[in-house]
């Protein structure tokens, strides 16, 4: 049987009163380290207050990580709630630190629990991925339809390609956060994978006519960061910030024109193959 269980982040400007948050972030204030966490950020861009574009590089954080079981009062009841405190002491200059206070069902009796807490709360990051890969790569906010059964299948086909695309982008992503750990093997046993692992053989084949691996021999599948850049450039990627990842926007483009081009060499090797010309 399924087990549900709860993470939520606890925020000054959140729905529990003001009064109750303040303290317990004095609460925990006072409690001791229990252990410390390194945490990969991701390069994001944002906007300031003043409504300019600017890009958050990525960056490695140091948090120490504080966790109690809180009793609080709601309708006149009181309720058990575990609680995970992590805070970033030294920030870089200029830079927010992290402070997150984690409000969970999980148990956090050990560090290594406490952890997990933090483990499942930052893959977020890859779910807010996954949606942009979804809605802007892959197009389903785009869709228009005028019914609502048609829209659904639209949509969960789309989620499947949306998917095949965040496996390209992570090749790409998770190793440059690898290498700042100093994982350089992982690293590259990630970027060295087959792009068969994504790519069906007539995309691979038709993309290498297009962008062939550098030293390139034989009829070996490229690996998967080949795959990656290729469909980029397809895209009209040049990397002009030089950080490597293109945009959601960019590989659907490059995406949107492989399949065209799969769908003419499907096409014509079908003819060739019935002894028709073109």
């Amino acid at each position: 049987m399924s087990r549900y269980f709860q993470i939520i982040r606890l925020t000054m400007r959140g729905v529990v009163s003001w009064t109750v948050t303040a303290k317990l972030f004095e609460h925990m204030d006072s409690h001791p380290v229990t252990g410390g966490y390194t945490i990969a950020i991701p390069q994001k861009g944002i906007k300031e207050a003043s409504g300019k574009s600017k890009n958050r590089p990525s960056r490695t954080a140091k948090l120490t990580l504080k966790a109690s079981t809180v009793n609080i009062k709601h309708n006149r009841q009181q309720h058990a709630i575990n609680v995970v405190y992590a805070q970033e002491l030294n920030p870089p200059q200029g830079e927010d630190g992290l402070s997150w206070m984690l409000l969970t069902s999980e148990p956090i009796d050990t560090l290594a629990q406490q952890l997990h807490v933090i483990d499942i709360y930052t893959t977020r990051w890859r779910i807010e991925d996954f949606h942009k890969a979804w809605k802007t790569g892959a197009g389903v906010e785009r869709l228009r339809m005028t019914s609502p059964d048609n829209l659904e299948r639209a949509a969960s086909i789309l989620c499947f390609i949306g998917v095949r695309l965040l496996q390209l982008r992570e090749v790409m992503s998770l190793p440059i956060y690898l290498r700042k750990r100093g994982q350089i093997e992982a690293a590259q046993s990630m970027e060295n994978q087959s792009c068969s692992n994504v790519l069906e053989n007539d995309e691979w084949r038709v993309l290498m006519q297009l962008y062939k691996p550098r030293g390139h021999k034989g009829k070996e599948v490229p690996n998967m960061k080949w795959a990656y850049q290729s469909l980029a450039k397809l895209g009209g990627f040049n990397d002009s910030k030089r950080t490597g990842m293109a945009s959601w926007s960019t590989i659907w483009e490059g995406w949107d024109d492989l399949q065209a081009q799969v769908k003419g060499y499907r096409l014509a090797k079908a003819l060739f193959e019935a002894g028709e010309t073109l």
